[in-house]
């Protein structure tokens, strides 16, 4: 994980418990990653890999390295993340990240970090799987962690998302808008935002069959769907995230 891309997880962070933009609902994390994942599956040709993502408040550390790393070792071992390396990937925020294999070919990242001028600490739990993964366990994986998160006290939400190119049939169409289209009908959404440019595509929608949600403007949205072409291979790469992308796309 990269200085520049913990910099941005923390601030999504910060800017969603404190202007209100996540909605925890843990009971429902598991239902929505498992409907995510299902509907995405005949889209994608390829499964190039899956992340779920989870955010939240995790008490105060002052900004002091001595507390953040304390935390840090707390929350590892209550997780149960028994075989890891420590390093610090900031110099001008105090972070403490832990890797550990999980869900069989996964690798899961703990990330407690007290950015400059906060006194709060947060905790960004991360697991990144290759689309060859048994999604059984990785559902089973963000079960056992809702628990213990939630035992710690630690209130946030998670983020799942799946990438992959999208499937032959559309690499032969070649229409990005009614392949989105498509997508927005699977996931029995109404999109409330649009964005494209030639080479990206992508809509944001409300849906009731998801509980995760987050607030665009005045706009509510429980998913984002994002294609981008690849110009050197020709391929169109297709992202899926519940309630948004939080990844490059």
């Amino acid at each position: 994980m990269s200085k520049r891309w913990t910099q941005m997880i923390i601030g999504i962070t910060i800017l969603g418990l404190f202007f209100g933009w996540i909605r925890h609902v843990d009971a429902q994390a598991e239902q929505d990653a498992q409907l995510l994942l299902r509907v995405a599956k005949p889209f994608m040709q390829t499964n190039e890999h899956i992340t779920f993502k989870y955010t939240g408040y995790f008490g105060t550390c002052d900004g002091v390295d001595a507390k953040v790393m304390d935390a840090g070792e707390r929350l590892s071992n209550k997780l149960g993340f028994t075989s890891y390396t420590n390093e610090p990937l900031s110099l001008k925020s105090s972070i403490y990240t832990v890797k550990s294999e999980a869900a069989g070919s996964a690798a899961a990242t703990l990330t407690v970090a007290s950015p400059a001028g906060q006194s709060a600490c947060y905790a960004v739990l991360r697991l990144d799987a290759p689309g060859s993964a048994d999604q059984a366990q990785l559902l089973k994986w963000q079960e056992q962690m809702t628990a213990k998160l939630s035992g710690q006290g630690i209130q946030g939400m998670w983020n799942v998302m799946i990438q992959g190119n999208a499937t032959e049939d559309f690499s032969i169409s070649n229409d990005p808008k009614e392949f989105l289209t498509e997508l927005v009908q699977a996931y029995k959404g109404n999109v409330v935002e649009r964005y494209e440019d030639g080479t990206t595509y992508s809509a944001s929608l409300v849906s009731s069959e998801f509980e995760a949600s987050i607030r665009s403007g005045n706009q509510k949205v429980n998913v984002q769907i994002a294609l981008h072409l690849d110009t050197t291979s020709g391929l169109w790469r297709l992202t899926i995230g519940t309630p948004i992308i939080t990844m490059e796309y």
